[in-house]
């Protein structure tokens, strides 16, 4: 068992929500481990900009689509005490559940941009625009150092993670990037794949002391294929060959991190 799973984590304690990972499902178990009166109710940068900064610093638990933004509004003590854990999935899938959510989802940055091209993924990666929205997004949700602060004392109106981290890529350099995500899932109490998502949230429940009878939950399912307009979600079966080698082109750092996540996973669970 791993040293994190000996002792529940004492607070402040974040999940770091990684959009299309079976994040929501896996934070429906973690959730049974935090008084929700304890818990903070934003999810999303916008939401999170917009609570007050006393009450930012008063929670025990976050669980959203933050990034490392989240340290950045909490004083310097919370931050580094901050117990971190996150959900990882294999690039190429979850870049195309992206894309399917993005088509059924008004809300979503790039709703607009994938509707225009009928949900097509091929069509979609074609555009230059899109693809850098869709690059890498594990690492840059991991490695870059968002100042969340500054945008706060800024004010509205506040946009989505997705859309910062895209525009904070443009000016970082690729493998100090990686390094920094890297890093941040050593620091990482826990690490999840979603490929072995009944084994990850096993070990969520041993290392939060909350009861898991099974299964696994399943939360915020991709549900509606564009191609087919059938009810099941876009996959690699849908796709070319070419259409995969792209999807794998632009995450060529998300594999490199996926790598990564893979040998913690595996030697966490082992020691």
């Amino acid at each position: 068992m791993p040293l994190a799973a000996a002792l529940a984590p004492q607070p402040p304690v974040y999940f770091l929500h990684i959009n299309k990972t079976a994040g929501t499902s896996f934070a429906t178990v973690a959730q049974r481990a935090f008084a929700m009166e304890r818990t903070c109710p934003a999810g999303l940068v916008p939401e999170l900009l917009s609570l007050p900064a006393p009450r930012i610093k008063s929670y025990d638990y976050f669980r959203g689509h933050f990034g490392l933004g989240l340290l950045s509004l909490l004083p310097r003590a919370q931050a580094e005490s901050l117990t971190i854990f996150t959900l990882l999935r294999d690039p190429v899938d979850r870049t195309i559940s992206q894309i399917n959510a993005h088509f059924r989802n008004p809300g979503t940055a790039l709703h607009k941009a994938v509707v225009a091209r009928r949900g097509d993924v091929t069509a979609c990666l074609a555009e230059p625009e899109i693809a850098h929205m869709l690059a890498d997004y594990q690492t840059r949700s991991l490695g870059l150092p968002l100042d969340l602060a500054a945008l706060k004392i800024q004010g509205p109106p506040f946009r989505g993670l997705q859309e910062l981290t895209a525009e904070a890529a443009r000016d970082a350099d690729p493998q100090a990037l990686l390094v920094q995500a890297k890093q941040t899932l050593d620091r990482c109490a826990m690490v999840g794949l979603a490929e072995r998502f009944d084994e990850s949230v096993r070990w969520l429940g041993r290392w939060l002391g909350v009861p898991y009878d099974g299964p696994a939950p399943r939360r915020n399912v991709s549900a509606f294929n564009p191609d087919t307009g059938k009810p099941n979600a876009l996959s690699r079966a849908d796709l070319s060959a070419a259409t995969i080698h792209r999807l794998e082109e632009i995450n060529r750092l998300d594999i490199a991190l996926y790598e990564h996540a893979t040998r913690l996973f595996e030697a966490r669970r082992a020691a």
